[in-house]
């Protein structure tokens, strides 16, 4: 009887979601989650008792995305100028698995930091590119 292989995955699908609606694609994307983990110890003993998580910071460093243009414009988000990213507009990153579809990570409220962007007919394409999210959810299991 034949089954699914679920110990490795591969050609998964990761697209750039914004209210709900898929604006683009991303070639790869390599995720940091930092909890920067203090040392808590009592009074009088120098031996770290435990390391206490104290702020979760969650960076993406994207590797051609391409972004929809017309996509981007009707949901109003074409960013112009640092004005404009005043405005907090953020958008979800979601990894899907190629296999079943299932939602394998999701990383919530991202940012954009900083980048290099190509424009071109149609698309807007980001060589690299980094992003901070606000909270990140799955378990890729």
């Amino acid at each position: 009887m034949a089954q699914t292989n679920l110990k490795t995955r591969s050609g998964n699908r990761i697209v750039v979601v914004f209210d709900g609606k898929q604006i683009g694609l991303v070639q790869s994307v390599r995720a940091s989650d930092d909890y920067a983990p203090e040392p808590a110890s009592g009074i009088g003993d120098i031996h770290v008792q435990e390391y206490v998580p104290t702020m979760a910071r969650h960076s993406l460093s994207v590797s051609t995305m391409v972004l929809n243009q017309g996509s981007m414009l009707a949901a109003g988000i074409a960013m112009e100028n640092g004005d404009a990213v005043l405005q907090g507009l953020v958008f979800d990153i979601e990894v899907y698995s190629k296999d079943d579809g299932t939602l394998l990570r999701k990383y919530v409220g991202c940012s954009y930091a900083s980048g290099d962007l190509e424009f071109s007919k149609h698309a807007i394409v980001m060589s690299s590119g980094t992003f901070n999210a606000l909270d990140v959810v799955g378990t890729l299991g």
